[in-house]
């Protein structure tokens, strides 16, 4: 299985979210019947036996679950739907900023034949803003190293997200007519994670919007050339400069200069830019008009114009084009798949089935278990159990004995490192809070909260989520195990609607990397 392309792998993260969403509600044991199940149906291996990477589960993954949710080709996932989206976004940029750049160029040219064109307001309007942003952008880029906490700037995502959902909502309402109602909210949710899941995918969808900006404005600059080139070909124009600062001919001579260094190396200087004779006879004085102006000193500077645009508005917008590609593409190599929803997936497919009921379909999974050479011999790391800080009530604490609750926890891939009591009191929570910052954190190991589903939620525990996260190193995982009214042991059902309410509540964090689930699944009943 090769690499993905760039686009196909922006719809494959939205994708992933979405059905990642849509099996939040759906029970552990069916979900890692169907996982395994796709696993052992794919018969496409790595050459030498080695072990699939995370991007080969996830592009196997997806192309099983497109083919059962979204059968038809009219029928288009929220991936698909992204991707027609962006590429229509793509072509409108680069159309819309020629016909913007042809409508600025022949408004700013018509020209009467009294008073040329003032080659000041030429580069106030078309070259100086184009350099002030790339220079606020670059800028933004040299600080971020020295401030970690400063963003990239926003006025290229603010512009062009809401230009972006406007074209979604458009294009593809009759998709969304289509889908059912629990369909259309987890494709709104799977659209969404260009803001709540900037922590786990940071600037991957920032660098499209970017790409989008820099295809509008290389747009622009064609059209404004091209307008330019027009005028110059089929009408008589002047090019003076004025202004009411009284600065000599020398001074604006050697700015030209200077500006032209980029291309004054391989073009010839009578061609590059106005000479100081040229610059001095195109200065137009508002109380002598343009009479005593002879034609060579005012055509003299259009060539330096025409070189400005193309060396500080197109060539720049084309570098920064690349640069965005260059930086898109290390983003999504540097995209992980770390994320608990992510980390379960892998572990569902990898891991083998251990069930006695023998269901037909059961017994065609085992059968294929045994048989196919596509199951690794050696266990995936992905199986391995990941080491659990275990953080429980101290009014539960009595009735979960250890022997009771690790088996609970192997079987959602996880091991007891260390038990703590907690929610014992403020500043016992807190102290235990200055011992988990203290403690060293290998990668993998998480932290494992064992609550009672029968309870609300208490703003007091939300807070204290809140503290543990910024207290753990980045991208430490959260797990909230729920367990229903305990009797003579804690470990019992937690109910549907009690699920409900937790995963409302706890969703709304914001936390990519807590990850809520009852402890016991409903096949244990």
């Amino acid at each position: 299985m090769g690499p993905m392309k760039t686009n196909r792998q922006y719809d494959d993260i939205i994708d992933l979210e979405y059905f990642c969403h849509r099996d939040a509600a759906v029970d552990r044991s069916e979900l890692h019947r169907r996982d395994r199940n796709i696993m052992l149906e794919n018969r496409e291996q790595p050459a030498g036996g080695d072990q699939p990477t995370n991007r080969q589960l996830v592009r196997l993954w997806l192309s099983a679950r497109r083919g059962s949710s979204f059968p038809g080709p009219d029928r288009k996932s929220p991936g698909s739907i992204f991707g027609d989206t962006y590429l229509l976004a793509r072509n409108l940029a680069g159309i819309k900023g020629i016909l913007v750049g042809l409508l600025a160029g022949f408004s700013f040219f018509t020209y009467a034949g009294t008073t040329p064109v003032n080659v000041f307001h030429f580069l106030l309007l078309f070259v100086v803003p184009q350099l002030v942003l790339v220079g606020l952008l670059l800028a933004a880029w040299l600080l971020r190293p020295l401030l970690p906490g400063l963003k990239l700037p926003s006025f290229y995502s603010l512009l062009l997200r809401g230009m972006l959902t406007r074209i979604a909502a458009f294009i593809h309402k009759r998709w969304l007519h289509k889908m059912a109602a629990d369909q259309r909210v987890s494709v709104s949710h799977a659209f969404g994670i260009f803001k709540a899941r900037s922590s786990v995918y940071g600037s991957l969808f920032y660098w499209p919007l970017f790409a989008l900006f820099q295809l509008f404005a290389i747009g622009f600059n064609l059209g404004l050339l091209a307008m330019i080139l027009i005028k110059i070909s089929t009408s008589d124009l002047a090019f003076g400069w004025q202004s009411t600062l009284q600065f000599s001919a020398e001074a604006l001579h050697r700015a030209v200069a200077l500006a032209a260094l980029p291309w004054s190396w391989f073009v010839t200087q009578g061609s590059s830019y106005p000479s100081l004779a040229q610059i001095e006879g195109s200065r137009i004085i508002l109380k002598e008009g343009i009479y005593h102006l002879t034609t060579g000193n005012l055509i003299a500077w259009w060539p330096f114009l025409v070189f400005c645009l193309l060396f500080y508005g197109l060539f720049l917008r084309l570098a920064l084009f690349v640069t965005g590609k260059i930086m898109e593409h290390r983003s999504l190599q540097k995209l992980s798949f770390d994320t608990p929803a992510c980390i379960a997936l892998f572990r569902r497919m990898q891991t083998p089935l251990l069930s006695t009921r023998g269901t037909p379909e059961q017994e065609k999974i085992m059968a294929a278990e045994q048989a196919g050479p596509q199951v690794p011999e050696h266990p995936p790391a992905t199986s391995s159990l990941s080491p659990q800080v275990v953080l429980i009530p101290e009014d539960i604490q009595s009735l979960c004995p250890v022997e009771e609750l690790e088996p609970l926890l192997r079987s959602q891939g996880m091991s007891i490192k260390k038990i703590q009591c907690f929610m014992i009191s403020y500043e016992e929570d807190h102290r235990l809070l200055r011992l988990l910052a203290e403690m060293r954190w290998d990668p993998g190991e998480g932290i494992f909260l064992l609550m009672e589903g029968w309870m609300v939620p208490l703003i007091g525990f939300l807070s204290f989520l809140k503290e543990l996260r910024k207290t753990l190193p980045d991208r430490t995982i959260i797990n909230i195990g729920l367990i229903g009214r305990p009797g003579a042991t804690a470990f019992s059902q937690v109910s549907a609607e009690d699920l409900a309410l937790w995963q409302q509540k706890v969703g709304a964090l914001g936390d990519p990397y807590l990850t809520l689930s009852p402890l016991l699944p409903r096949s244990s009943l």
